[in-house]
């Protein structure tokens, strides 16, 4: 099925009609790109919202600077669970949205304010609606269901998105409309990028520009806007000193055997439709959940976003090919060990060669088999299990 999207002013005016119908419920947004954005409403006024590529990041970026110390990467789960007693969570609280839930627990416990609770709540929410606006064109569902309990704050949907506007619009002022603010910055040249800084910044620069941390984080820790942080090292990018780098997002602190069986998920990045609609209808029918993508530049992206657990790449695509592709994914530690199996028309020894270079899996011939395919998708799933 074929998603309708809507434009950013035909999204404001159908925002601004529920909250003239005190709409109670979700809105499910999703992007060209793959991206799915919730927003919980209460009465036409939005109690929380998640979703987009970091919705971990976030969450943790925004607890710390509320007043709540969640950590770091390395012992993110461990903290978590410590501070939240995560486990007094219903099944019901986690499957409808764990993050607002740990915050009512919070607040039950006193461990965070009333004003670093609404700050926190107010932030997450402008931030999923600047990347929402991002994305220019969006699918638009509404589910009338219940609601979020209890209500912690009720925000104002035309001020919230008035708020994420004007930080897009700052963030175009700055040049950077072509760079996402969730994406990290890296010290390529660091020689070069001496010599054009004093030594006291260089030494400050080089733990902040370490590939680790977002844009939006880098701005968090300054108590600046990302705008500002993207702005001031934007020429510096352009000289290749610095590099843009993708980042994965933080793993969930919910334990996924406390949320029953997950299927795998399986992206096909392909430009040939054939190749994706049977590549879907193998897997859906064996019960893998699916994604295809078949513009090659929205590739990697995606693949961050959604997190597959297998990866089907073809070698032959316009705009970037498969081996450009696998190289920036084998870049990203998330996908280090992720099975990347190439798919190819030509089964010859220098391709084999040089995708084995780049880090690929394993091959697989067109036309692709039904009993191969999920064959070879098992053979590598269980790999990954036993790891």
């Amino acid at each position: 099925m074929v998603a309708e999207y809507i434009t950013l002013d035909l999204l404001a005016a159908q925002l601004s009609e529920i909250k003239h119908q005190h709409f109670s419920g979700r809105i499910l947004l999703k992007s060209s790109l793959g991206q799915e954005w919730c927003l919980y409403l209460y009465l036409g006024r939005i109690l929380y919202a998640t979703g987009g590529s970091h919705p971990i990041r976030r969450w943790v970026r925004n607890s710390t600077i509320s007043g709540v110390d969640v950590s770091t990467a390395e012992d993110l789960q461990v903290r978590i669970k410590a501070l939240t007693n995560i486990s007094a969570l219903t099944p019901a609280e986690i499957d409808s949205c764990w993050e607002y839930y740990l915050l009512v627990n919070w607040a039950h416990q006193s461990r965070i304010s009333r004003n670093g609770l609404i700050k926190q709540i107010q932030a997450t929410i402008v931030e999923v609606l600047f990347d929402i606006v991002r994305a220019e064109k969006v699918s638009y569902e509404q589910i009338a269901q219940q609601q979020l309990s209890p209500q912690l704050t009720l925000i104002d949907i035309d001020r919230a998105l008035d708020l994420a506007v004007q930080q897009q619009q700052q963030w175009q002022q700055a040049g950077l409309e072509d760079i996402s603010p969730d994406r990290s910055i890296e010290i390529v040249d660091a020689s070069a990028f001496q010599r054009i800084v004093s030594p006291a910044t260089y030494q400050a620069l080089r733990f902040t520009l370490n590939g680790k941390q977002s844009i939006r984080e880098i701005a968090a820790t300054t108590n600046k806007a990302p705008a500002i942080i993207g702005k001031s090292f934007r020429a510096h990018l352009q000289s290749e000193m610095l590099r843009l780098v993708d980042l994965p997002d933080h793993l969930s602190p919910i334990d996924p055997d406390k949320n029953g069986f997950v299927a795998p998920l399986v992206i096909c990045i392909d430009d040939s439709p054939f190749v994706c609609d049977r590549l879907e209808q193998i897997f859906q029918q064996a019960g893998y959940q699916f994604i295809s993508v078949m513009d090659s530049l929205k590739a990697i992206p995606i693949v961050v976003a959604k997190k597959p657990q297998l990866i089907f790449l073809d070698l032959v695509m316009p705009n970037a090919n498969g081996y450009e592709i696998c190289s920036r994914l084998r870049k990203i530690s998330t996908f280090k060990h992720t099975p990347i199996l190439i798919l190819t028309g030509n089964d010859g020894t220098i391709d084999r060669v040089r995708a084995k270079v780049v880090g690929a899996t394993d091959f697989l011939t067109k036309p692709v088999q039904s009993e191969t395919v999920l064959n070879i998708a098992e053979k590598y799933l269980n790999n990954l299990s036993v790891k």
